[in-house]
């Protein structure tokens, strides 16, 4: 065993827990120079110190483990601006939920809610599963691919789940055409119009949150998944309405 070091003084040198080190062998991250067969103690080389070290830094600043195996097969400056960059989009996005948490402190904002008969609607669509922070480049495509909708008409979304930055969905992206390949039926929603920066998620919550309580207060029951109809036609929208079929 020359020039191998007991876990627990490899543990030290790295600022590791020995439960991390165990952690990281079971998962492939770093694995013990060597291990005895009948204890299971192990031992490192002093280079794989460097490994160490840079995992633990990684993890420190939050990536995870998937990543940072990615990275060690190939670190790159560019790789880790990249993974900063995402850490400034989830700190800005996490920065307006926390704003908007304070605003719902000071005032609960106002939406007018109605009901209205929605008619049938053909339509061409693209569903799939994605987070808050995916949507967009989703609905940009969609929309591209599929062509503009029929004169009169504006793009929506159908959220069949839930979504925000941990659960995806999943979401269809509707493009009304009279040469669509599906239809939804006509039906009776409930419905409200946000406008300007409640358009904005997290904001557009209060217009979905306003719609479920005034169909809880009517004797009513939500009956399909909520859309959300951009009515300047596009997903920047400065108006946008959250319609919520009802029974």
């Amino acid at each position: 065993m020359e020039n191998l070091v007991p876990i627990g003084r490899f543990a030290e040198s790295a600022r590791l827990s020995q439960k991390a080190l165990r952690h990281y062998d079971a998962t492939g991250l770093l694995a013990p120079a060597r291990v005895d067969p009948d204890t299971g103690y192990r031992w490192y080389r002093p280079e794989q110190l460097r490994r160490a070290r840079a995992i633990a830094l990684l993890r420190l600043a939050g990536m995870p483990l998937a990543e940072i195996r990615l990275f060690l097969a190939a670190p790159s400056p560019e790789a880790l601006e990249a993974f900063a960059e995402r850490l400034r989009r989830e700190l800005h996005d996490r920065t307006e939920v926390l704003a908007y948490v304070k605003r719902l402190q000071e005032e609960v904002p106002v939406f007018e809610v109605s009901t209205k008969e929605m008619p049938a609607q053909r339509f061409r669509s693209r569903t799939a599963s994605v987070t808050t922070r995916e949507f967009d480049r989703f609905y940009a495509a969609t929309v591209d691919e599929l062509g503009p909708p029929d004169s009169g008409s504006v793009p929506f979304t159908i959220y069949h789940g839930r979504v925000n930055d941990e659960e995806d969905g999943p979401v269809e992206v509707c493009v009304p055409r009279d040469d669509g390949d599906r239809d939804l039926p006509t039906v009776e929603v409930a419905f409200t119009v946000a406008e300007g920066d409640d358009c904005a998620f997290p904001a557009i919550l209060g217009a979905y949150d306003a719609v479920a309580h005034w169909v809880h207060d009517q004797g009513r029951e939500l009956a399909g998944p909520p859309r959300e109809l951009y009515l300047d036609g596009r997903l920047e929208a400065t108006r946008m309405e959250v319609a919520w079929p009802i029974r």
